[in-house]
């Protein structure tokens, strides 16, 4: 299965901190096998210098044959004079109208390595701050009734709130899906002292939160809540509001974590059509072209389409903990990076990043083969027949007990008759002899070049006894320890106690 995506650079630093996003992608598909197509199309300013559009048929049409959109940032002062069709917000938002999406999703995650950064005391960032802000995006003041009027005393301009039971229903009961992954509740901002619209929402509210009586439900009003965001952000777990509040209060939660060059953002709707992922922050014109813009808002937008349009968590949360790896350690543009640290460019940092993705997704050293391989266990005194994984003594081949093989000689050579023809990596296939030793969780194949340690009278690489037979058993994911003394002392305990090596079994 091929993942398609629709890349969208924007203007200013847009271009530059997608590239490193898309270089993260790439990664995650390098490491794993998942196959990426990725289809650049302009948008914004942009596309206005190009086709004088903010979003040509072009590129709607791209976005809407995709599975996801990855956006950098649109807009800039050289258009702020053009007519509201021409300008890039104006594409911006006939995107989100295109693909329908209702609901922005912004984490506001505060790692504790950003303490001493960001405007927060260290008390106040305590083990990290996770805020989850559900914003609704296609209602309100934004798209509600506006003018521009002549009256004898100069000019009157209005704009009108507007909203539907619909409308609301639909942002909070996703609010309230999303906090039951997280830590089950939900604070509703309003204004419902002023506002008939923000009555109307909170009745909306409570009605949603009967089908969710595992999610606790508390409301707040917009002042008090931007309040309590600076002073004690680590109360929220998931907000959710109207598009105008949701729009200041994430922005102000940017800056909770010192940089907006943090934030990501997604931006989900109807069924069937593509959600947006961008990072919060604008196009920042001032420092465009100059290589030092923060591209982990970007890459943290690209984990969030890896979970949310892919269902891709596991390739997500490496993509996370890698920014978070990142935050720690460095290297750090100039808007993070410690005092006196040295600091690093748009493409380093990027290129740190997917650099951690493939080490925490690469395969692991030793590979199953396609077919079980079943080892040589010698049993000189009872023989037993080979039988796969599954059968006999739960967890394992028949005469065994569990992962483990039972005493089982550390350092003997065994015989591989049973291995499949076909050959794995580093597998040589029928004349195979595989070497074991006991380690500190078990026992694990000897690595190739690895000297195998002699067990007490067997040479290391002597051929079993004239009637030896096998006993079957999987060979693990896991890499395991060196010769440790656990494996050795429970193998001297069981000969002790006149157990027969390779069966599991007493005398």
């Amino acid at each position: 299965m091929t993942y398609r995506i629709a890349v969208l650079p924007g203007d200013g630093i847009g271009p530059e901190v997608i590239r490193e996003a898309v270089r993260v992608v790439e990664a995650v598909g390098a490491a794993t096998g998942i196959a990426f197509d990725f289809t650049e199309a302009p948008i914004g300013g942009a596309a206005v210098e190009a086709t004088g559009d903010p979003l040509p048929p072009e590129t709607e049409q791209a976005c809407l044959a995709a599975g996801a959109i990855l956006l950098g940032a649109v807009g800039g002062p050289r258009w702020d004079r053009e007519p509201a069709a021409r300008r890039p917000e104006t594409g911006l938002l006939r995107l989100r109208k295109a693909v329908g999406a209702y609901a922005n999703l912004r984490p506001v995650r505060v790692h504790p390595a950003m303490a001493g950064r960001g405007p927060l005391r260290p008390e106040v960032v305590g083990t990290g701050i996770d805020v989850l802000i559900v914003r609704e995006l296609t209602g309100g003041l934004y798209y509600g009734e506006r003018g521009l009027q002549q009256e004898p005393f100069g000019e009157r301009a209005y704009d009108t709130m507007v909203y539907t039971t619909p409308e609301i229903e639909r942002i909070v009961r996703m609010a309230f899906q999303l906090a039951r992954g997280r830590r089950r509740r939900v604070v509703s901002v309003d204004k419902s002292n002023v506002l008939e619209t923000s009555r109307l929402w909170r009745r909306v509210t409570e009605a949603v939160a009967e089908e969710f009586g595992d999610v606790e439900l508390e409301h707040m009003l917009v002042d008090n809540a931007a309040m309590q965001l600076v002073r004690s952000p680590g109360r929220f777990d998931v907000l959710v509001t109207e598009n105008t509040f949701g729009d200041i209060l994430s922005d102000l939660a940017a800056a909770l974590c010192g940089s907006l060059g943090l934030l990501p953002s997604a931006s989900l709707g109807l069924p069937g059509r593509p959600p947006l992922f961008e990072p919060v922050h604008g196009s920042a014109p001032d420092i465009a072209g100059r290589g030092i813009a923060n591209p982990l808002a970007a890459i943290a937008s690209a984990a969030l389409m890896l979970r949310y349009a892919f269902g891709l968590e596991r390739e997500a949360r490496a993509v996370e903990d890698a920014i978070d790896e990142v935050l720690a350690y460095g290297p750090w543009t100039p808007d993070i990076a410690p005092p006196g640290a040295p600091v690093a460019g748009t493409e380093e940092v990027g290129r740190a990043v997917a650099l951690k993705v493939r080490e925490r997704l690469a395969p692991a050293p030793l590979e199953p083969v396609d077919a079980p391989l079943q080892v040589a266990f010698w049993d000189p005194v009872e023989p037993v027949d080979p039988a796969p994984l599954g059968e006999g003594s739960p967890g394992g081949a028949a005469g065994t007990t569990g992962e483990t093989p039972p005493a089982a000689v550390p350092g003997a050579s065994l015989s591989a008759a049973a291995a499949p023809a076909a050959s794995a990596p580093g597998v040589a296939g029928d004349n195979l002899a595989v070497s074991w030793i006991a380690g500190d969780h078990g026992f694990r194949p000897v690595l190739p070049d690895e000297p195998v340690p002699a067990a007490p009278g067997v040479a290391p690489d002597a051929p079993p006894p004239a009637g030896a037979t096998y006993s079957g058993h999987r060979s693990s994911r896991r890499t395991r320890h060196p010769v440790g003394r656990r494996a050795e002392s429970k193998a001297r305990t069981r000969a002790a106690a006149g157990g027969r090596p390779g069966t599991g079994k007493g005398a």
